[in-house]
């Protein structure tokens, strides 16, 4: 069985109001590290994109991504919020902007699965 959403699921969730997410990157500078994602959800009658760079605060017994701080301090604590009139239009941008993947998305919440498969890569 597959973590990842289908397409109608995804949009299905979202039409309901229920969150999903994607795991983007991990992104390694001098001094720190951080993670990228997303989350695509409904606020009343717009869809919403919400793209986070995240510190890397997790390890082994710490999974969490919605507990680790904001990169740039005038995104925190929400990350950046962008609205659309539809799913389509949100995956769109998604895709565009931010390099998402429509068969990527797991279920809201579940975003520390796809940070703990990221734990177990070898680093270079």
């Amino acid at each position: 069985m597959s973590t990842y959403l289908s397409t109608a699921e995804l949009k299905a969730r979202v039409h309901l109001g229920k969150e999903v997410e994607q795991w983007l990157s991990y992104e390694q500078e001098a001094e720190y590290s951080f993670i990228r994602w997303l989350s695509i959800g409904k606020d009343r009658s717009q869809f919403t994109i919400t793209y986070f760079e995240s510190l890397d605060e997790g390890d082994q017994d710490f999974h969490d991504v919605h507990e680790f701080s904001v990169l740039d301090p005038e995104d925190a604590p929400y990350g950046v919020t962008h609205e659309f009139y539809s799913v389509e239009d949100a995956l769109s941008f998604a895709a565009e902007a931010y390099g998402a993947s429509a068969d990527k998305f797991v279920a809201g919440g579940m975003i520390y699965t796809e940070y703990a498969k990221h734990l177990l890569q070898p680093r270079s």
